[in-house]
C-alpha cells in the first residue's frame, strides 16, 4: 500500500510513531515530521524491519501549536482512529484567530486547517493553509537498516 496524506485520512487503525521532528529555518517545508507507521502496532514496539517510513512536510506559512498536553484544549470530532485529522474550524483555529491574529495575515493564501497528527505518544497539532506533503519513503528494511539476530546459545 502506498503511503499518502489520503491513506492516513481514512485508514483506521495504522498507527505512527515519532522517529524526528524538526523546525527548520528555510522557505519552503519548515515542519517536517518523520515517522514509522504500521497497522500492526507491535511492528512498532518490536522495530519490526516492515514497518513503514513516513515523512510529512507543512508549507511555510503553518503555524505549529504544540500539542494537546501544551494546551490543555479538549476538541470535539479527534476521538477517531486516525492518524491525521482535518478540521476546517476548532477551538485550535478561533484561539489562533482571537490572541495570534490569523485572520488578519496572509489572508490571500485561503483560509487555515487545524491539522492533527496522532502518534502512540501524543498529538501533535499545526494550523496550515495547504494539506501537507506525505512522502512514502518505504519500508525500515528497505532504507538500509539491517537488523542482526544473534543466537548466543
Amino acid at each position: 500500500m502506498a503511503i499518502d496524506l489520503n491513506v492516513l485520512m481514512t485508514t483506521e487503525d495504522y498507527v505512527l510513531e515519532t522517529e524526528t521532528f524538526q523546525m527548520k529555518a528555510v522557505d519552503y517545508y519548515p515542519l517536517e515530521w518523520t515517522f514509522f507507521g504500521a497497522s500492526n502496532p507491535t511492528m512498532l514496539l518490536t522495530w519490526d524491519a516492515g514497518r513503514d517510513r513516513i515523512r510529512i512536510r507543512f508549507e511555510q506559512y503553518a503555524v505549529f501549536l504544540g500539542t494537546i498536553e501544551d494546551h490543555s484544549i479538549h476538541e470535539e470530532g479527534l476521538h477517531n482512529a486516525y492518524p491525521i485529522v482535518k478540521l476546517e474550524t476548532s477551538r485550535f483555529t478561533r484561539f489562533a484567530a482571537e490572541h495570534m491574529g490569523t485572520e488578519r495575515v496572509n489572508l490571500e493564501r485561503g483560509t487555515l486547517a487545524h491539522y492533527v497528527i496522532r502518534t502512540f505518544e501524543q498529538e501533535f497539532h499545526v494550523l496550515a493553509y495547504e494539506d501537507p506533503i506525505v512522502e512514502d519513503l518505504g519500508k525500515v528494511g528497505d532504507t538500509g537498516v539491517v537488523f542482526e539476530i544473534v543466537d548466543e546459545a
